[in-house]
């Protein structure tokens, strides 16, 4: 059985599956190279036994099959061809081996080398075995890059971070300078007052200094300043 099983371009810059546009059919795939055909009347999916939809950014398995050239065997007698027939009603319940024996029975009585069956087997294992491989190393590359865009962000938030909190802390020490300045301020004040209301005692006799109201504010004045 020849194939051409490796086409890692289309498989690394699918973004869709094959063949589907916006979920529409659409031409298939390219053809096999070196006058390979594929077959008209594809066999049996072995993706269609229960294992459910696809991603659509994915390819699927026969897209798989079909991008690395692996053509239905003689007669059909895929690994596909043969999980069919082994989930056929009339044998699925069977035990193992009555199941091994009906399969054997079938495959010799169309002629079919159980070789060819291994070996469609073998090649269809290689390529989804090659396709999640390109994908793994698209994932990983495709981490790296988030991961390197994440650092840019995480530099620049810290950047612009350092920089509110050094125009906070600027604020802050704008205030505390302000309140320092203030306090010596009132320091002044203070003694300022004092110096006032001291002279101010001596312009007013003892005996007329408590009927004046001018001489009761400046005792007002000495007391709030001695505190």
């Amino acid at each position: 059985m020849q194939t051409k099983w490796f086409q890692p371009s289309s498989w690394g810059a699918q973004s869709t599956p094959a063949g589907r546009a916006n979920g529409a059919p659409t031409e298939p795939g390219p053809a096999p190279q070196n006058g390979q055909e594929m077959n008209a009347a594809p066999t049996a999916s072995c993706a269609s036994n229960g294992l459910g939809a696809l991603d659509s950014n994915w390819l699927s398995f026969e897209e798989i099959y079909r991008s690395a050239g692996i053509k239905a065997p003689r007669l059909g007698y895929s690994i596909c061809k043969v999980i069919e027939m082994l989930h056929n009603e009339h044998i699925r319940n069977l035990p193992a081996e009555t199941r091994r024996a009906s399969l054997l029975m079938a495959l010799e009585a169309a002629g079919v080398a159980v070789d060819e069956v291994l070996q469609d087997a073998t090649l269809r294992q290689r390529a989804i075995n090659s396709y999640e491989a390109i994908q793994q190393k698209r994932l990983e590359e495709y981490e790296a890059r988030k991961a390197q865009e994440n650092r840019a962000i995480q530099a620049e938030m810290d950047r612009v971070t350092a920089e509110y909190l050094a125009r906070i802390n600027r604020n802050l020490d704008d205030l505390a300078h302000g309140k320092e300045a203030f306090y010596r301020w009132q320091m002044k004040k203070q003694h300022e007052a004092q110096r006032m209301a001291e002279a101010a005692a001596f312009c007013v006799p003892r005996a007329q200094s408590d009927s004046m109201p001018a001489s009761r504010e400046l005792a007002v004045v000495i007391e709030v300043n001695k505190r």
